[in-house]
């Protein structure tokens, strides 16, 4: 006895599969975080859950967006694509936020009411900006002395950012 007909195990699969493959390209993804920068929060080859919905709806495989209804909060690990690699940090500061330096002991950098250190290098890169610029956030990983972030490469354009980690 025949439960179902074959064309509509097959339209079921199908549909499965179009499901599957939507909710990963605008809701939902699970990727393994390579690399010590954000330890001790997630651990080399971590695997984490990222909303993609949380600041808005995504082109797929572009930099821009087709809605935008929220914008990342100091203290949210985002994603974002950096030289064609997805990237997890800390959000330490948003657009507009200040920026202050200090040479105390070392080269060090005051946002979102925290302080990182700077080495040289990093200090000449971030200098001239007393603030964070428009449409870009600060993004610094939780072990900041393994971590290449925005002190190495500068500020990181929302438009980059895929969404938000939500758990592990």
């Amino acid at each position: 006895m025949k439960l179902f007909p074959r064309k509509y195990v097959l339209i079921g699969l199908l549909l499965g599969a179009f499901i599957g493959i939507f909710i990963k390209t605008f809701v939902f993804d699970i990727f393994r975080v390579n690399g010590v920068s954000m330890e001790p929060t997630f651990k080399d080859r971590s695997s984490v859950f990222m909303n993609k919905l949380a600041y808005g709806l995504d082109i797929p495989f572009g930099n821009s967006q087709f809605f935008s209804w929220s914008r990342p909060k100091v203290g949210d690990v985002v994603v974002y694509r950096m030289e064609g690699n997805l990237v997890v940090k800390r959000c330490a500061a948003i657009s507009g936020m200040p920026l202050e330096y200090s040479f105390d002991s070392g080269y060090n950098l005051y946002a979102g009411g925290k302080s990182y250190s700077l080495t040289a290098l990093q200090y000449h890169l971030l200098v001239g900006n007393n603030q964070v610029p428009a449409g870009t956030i600060l993004a610094i990983g939780d072990n900041e002395a393994k971590s290449i972030d925005s002190r190495d490469y500068g500020f990181v354009p929302e438009k980059n950012i895929l969404g938000r980690i939500i758990c592990r």
